[in-house]
Formats: structure tokens, C-alpha cells, sequence
């Protein structure tokens, strides 16, 4: 028996993935538009997201802050920590040669680069051609977050309307 309460559960839904989907397309149109493909931007992302992990254990930064750091301000970052080739392949469930292959077209485009370990780091084109895809990436994730708001997404999922209902 499908109540009133059910229909509007699925409308709620396909709206939320309606705009998931959007966004995800987005981000993957505009990850081809750089000439490179998802499985390098996953490269590129696993080793941006060991930066910002030492970023973060120090101080957070703002987007303009990340954008306008210099290569050797983002090296600082990676002193004493040599992330490797394995280690992104370990993360990312591929195969070893396959990120060396991603790892050197990335460093071809100055995308990413070698530390005086070997180690992988990000390179000197990563903060300004990331830069602008980061700005867009964040307003078409605001825009997800503001739709998923709008039809109370993460309430339905939570079950936070269920504990309300309870009390």
C-alpha cells in the first residue's frame, strides 16, 4: 500500500540524485576538458589529498591561500614524508604500473613532480591549472548541498525525521 508519505520519500530522492548526477557530470566533463582522464585525476587528487592532510594538521587554509602557494611553500608540505607509487596504487586499488604511467604523464604536465626521495609531490602547474577547477569544483558542490537542502536530503537519510516523529 503506497501512502502520501512514500511518493513524497521518492520524489525527494530523485531530486537529490537528479542533482548528484548533475554534479558528478560536471566534474567529469570538466576533468576531460584538461586533458586528462578520471583515473589521473584520481592520481592527482590521492597525492593533493596527502597535501592537504599535512596542510591541515598545521593550519587550514582558504581556497585563495592554496592557490596562490608556491611550489616551494607546497614542498615544505611533503618534507619528511615520501609518498610513493605503491602507496598511491595501495589507495586507489590499481595496479603499480598503471599509476607510474598516470604519475609520469602528470609529471609531464607539471601536474606533479619528484621530491630529492623519489617521493611524488604536486608540481608547479598544480595550483594554477587546479586552481580555477577548484573554484568551479566548490560552486557546483554548494549548488549540490543547496539542492540536497532543499528537498531535506539529509534528513530523509539520516532518519533525523524519524527521531523528531519519536519524541
Amino acid at each position: 500500500m503506497s501512502t502520501h508519505k512514500d511518493s513524497e520519500k521518492k520524489s525527494t530522492y530523485s531530486k537529490a540524485a537528479y542533482a548528484w548526477l548533475m554534479t558528478v557530470t560536471s566534474y567529469y566533463k570538466r576533468v576531460s576538458d584538461l586533458g586528462i582522464n578520471i583515473d589521473e585525476l584520481m592520481t592527482l587528487n590521492t597525492v593533493a589529498a596527502h597535501w592537504l592532510y599535512k596542510v591541515n594538521a598545521s593550519d587550514t587554509k582558504s581556497l585563495d591561500e592554496l592557490i596562490v602557494m608556491s611550489s616551494d611553500e607546497i614542498k615544505k608540505y611533503f618534507k619528511g614524508s615520501k609518498l610513493s607509487i605503491l602507496s598511491i596504487a595501495n589507495i586507489l586499488s590499481q595496479p603499480k604500473e598503471s599509476i607510474r604511467r598516470r604519475v609520469q604523464k602528470l609529471i609531464d604536465f607539471q601536474l606533479l613532480a619528484r621530491d630529492e626521495n623519489n617521493g611524488v609531490i604536486l608540481g608547479e602547474n598544480y595550483t594554477k591549472i587546479m586552481g580555477a577547477f577548484g573554484e568551479v569544483t566548490t560552486k557546483d558542490l554548494a549548488r549540490l548541498v543547496s539542492n540536497l537542502n532543499d528537498v531535506k536530503f539529509v534528513e530523509e537519510v539520516s532518519g533525523i525525521n524519524l527521531v523528531k516523529e519519536l519524541k
